[in-house]
């Protein structure tokens, strides 16, 4: 399919550029715009007595990256991106939920005996309750922050070009991404941009901030990366793409 108006990607890397490279293998010009920046702890992290680990996001993954303890563990992702990223690291066991953290945690709940210690390696910014919904199922959690994010220093040249040109659209992995993507477009004076933007969202929760500025926004049908892609060739369909 080919459509002129480009589609933004504001998820943090690694992540952005599988994303870059997924809409692009579409035929549509992508740009890449991390509204955040990954600030990582230098805390070396032990199994602690773990059966598994659980990882809600690929940016985790460096944490225990050449932690020899570790790598025997089964993990458990979000989502599919983060479970391919854990195989490329040399995890034998890897099982992808699919979803978001409701699925995760039912997806272990599903997979391992009740009782068994899950440690969950995770942001400072939390899109879901994992522990809390895995103690409830009978499991021990522990949750460890291994990472931050914090606003990047501005738009990249290239979508800030793209938004002063016309109409584009914007993909949304999170509510704290939806956020900082408007604070980033007030601060270059962009504001007025947004009402002619189309903005598709991985799940409800992540378009809060952008209903919050009476801006519409395409739900997913389910909080994954493939149905935000499923989505985006929905509204590509619309717009007169072949």
């Amino acid at each position: 399919m080919s459509l002129r108006v480009p589609v933004i990607v504001t998820r943090t890397q690694p992540g952005n550029a599988r994303t870059v490279k997924a809409v692009r293998a579409r035929g549509l010009p992508a740009i890449a715009c991390p509204v955040s920046q990954v600030v990582r702890s230098r805390r070396v992290i032990q199994a602690d007595g773990a059966d598994a680990l659980a990882l809600t996001s690929a940016n985790a993954l460096q944490a225990v990256r050449d932690t020899g303890p570790l790598i025997h563990l089964p993990v458990f992702t979000v989502g599919e991106g983060t479970a391919k990223a854990a195989r490329e690291d040399g995890f034998a066991t890897v099982t992808s939920a699919g979803g978001d953290a409701e699925t995760l945690a039912r997806t272990i709940a599903r997979t391992l005996p009740a009782g068994r210690h899950v440690l969950h390696l995770s942001g400072e910014d939390r899109a879901g309750d994992l522990a809390g919904m895995l103690e409830v199922l009978g499991f021990t959690v522990t949750t460890r922050t291994v990472y931050r994010t914090r606003l990047a220093r501005g738009l990249t040249a290239r979508a800030r070009a793209a938004l002063e040109a016309g109409p584009a659209i914007v993909l949304v992995h999170s509510a704290r991404g939806a956020q900082r993507f408007l604070t980033l477009v007030d601060a270059a004076e962009l504001s007025a941009v947004s009402a002619r933007l189309a903005f598709i969202a991985i799940s409800e929760r992540a378009a809060v901030p952008l209903h919050t500025r009476g801006l519409e926004a395409h739900i997913a049908g389910q909080p994954s990366e493939e149905s935000l892609l499923a989505a985006l060739d929905e509204l590509a369909k619309r717009r007169g793409a072949p």
